[in-house]
């Protein structure tokens, strides 16, 4: 999975490809990798640093036009046939941008408490009475799933978001990883198949184990 650290990351776009988009006057948006596509066009799976579109703007300074679509935050800089943006500043409104995309928000003080695919929610919630936690199920799908984690961490503070590939292939590994841990707990003697209270008879027939 790819890491992104907002904190250093810098979005080179061409120039070119950004002005026919400001000059058309529509909304559009920005990747993480500097691709720019009309609003709501950008796939899915990878995340956005920028929506918006070009003010009314008399000058045609290329350096005055650009500065007057990103707001400060953005730290636009015109260098030759690109321009540079460092969104740091404008991590609030990205964390907003990508709501409808991400598989899951990693909270600074409560960590993962909600995958958003609702298969992958019940598979999450199934795995609790088992002693397998949101943090385990998220530390797996980022080191075994494709996608991108944005996040900022500066040492002492944390938050971020993952984006997956293919939720598919994800639900499958996650569930694949939950089946190998009751196994591994069951041969460990730390989870029995007999005397289980209800909740856990149930996750356990859920993961196709049964007393």
């Amino acid at each position: 999975m790819r890491e992104i650290n907002i904190k250093d990351l810098n979005v080179k776009i061409e120039i070119s490809s950004l002005l026919n988009f400001i000059n058309s006057k529509k909304e559009f948006e920005i990747d993480s990798n500097g691709h720019v596509y009309l609003a709501h066009e950008a796939p899915k799976t990878l995340p956005l640093i920028f929506r918006g579109q070009a003010k009314d703007a008399k000058s045609l300074e290329i350096q005055t036009i650009i500065a007057n679509v990103f707001t400060k935050e953005y730290k636009p800089e015109v260098s030759a046939t690109v321009c540079t943006l460092t969104p740091l500043g404008a991590w609030q409104n990205i964390i907003a941008l990508n709501q409808d995309r991400m598989t899951y928000f990693d909270h600074q003080t409560d960590g993962v408490e909600l995958f958003e695919n609702k298969e992958l929610e019940n598979i999450g919630w199934n795995a609790i009475p088992l002693d397998i936690n949101y943090r385990e199920i998220s530390e797996f799908i980022e080191n075994n799933c494709e996608g991108n984690f944005m996040f900022y961490d500066n040492g002492m503070h944390f938050n971020g978001f993952v984006i997956v590939s293919d939720i598919e292939k994800t639900k499958r590994k996650v569930k694949e990883y939950i089946v190998g841990q009751i196994k591994e707990k069951i041969e460990n003697n730390e989870l029995s198949l007999n005397e289980i209270d209800e909740e856990i008879a149930e996750s356990l027939e859920f993961f196709g184990f049964k007393g």
